[in-house]
């Protein structure tokens, strides 16, 4: 999982490049706030950091895709799947979006198939 965790976070620095210099400077400031909380894996932090994001511009995909990679590495993996899904609504074309809402997807499946061997 940490290794999907690390591409997901190359994915945000390309989104957060790609984008800062034509937003509102509070998403700026907001997003360049999560990243450092991403960066010193304080999970919690950041989900309210994307949260401020989306109150500003419910429309940015890439802060539900780094909401989603907060709320995977808290374990909360359907609000995971849920934001890493707007994402790829907002913004089909994005393939690191589609690639973290599958690989979740995936993930999860797989964590469901060994659960239900261990319980028999």
């Amino acid at each position: 999982m940490r290794i999907y965790l690390i591409f997901s976070m190359l994915s945000i620095l390309f989104e957060i490049g790609c984008s800062t210099s034509h937003q509102p400077i509070e998403i700026q400031h907001q997003s360049k706030f999560a990243f450092k909380a991403y960066e010193a894996q304080l999970w919690n932090e950041a989900v309210f950091r994307w949260n401020r994001v989306l109150q500003i511009d419910p429309k940015y995909a890439a802060a539900y895709n780094n909401l989603g990679v907060a709320y995977e590495a808290l374990g909360r993996i359907d609000a995971a799947l849920q934001a890493y899904e707007t994402a790829t609504e907002l913004d089909s074309d994005n393939k690191f979006y589609r690639f973290n809402y599958r690989r979740c997807r995936f993930s999860r499946r797989v964590a469901e198939m060994e659960n239900h061997e261990s319980k028999d």
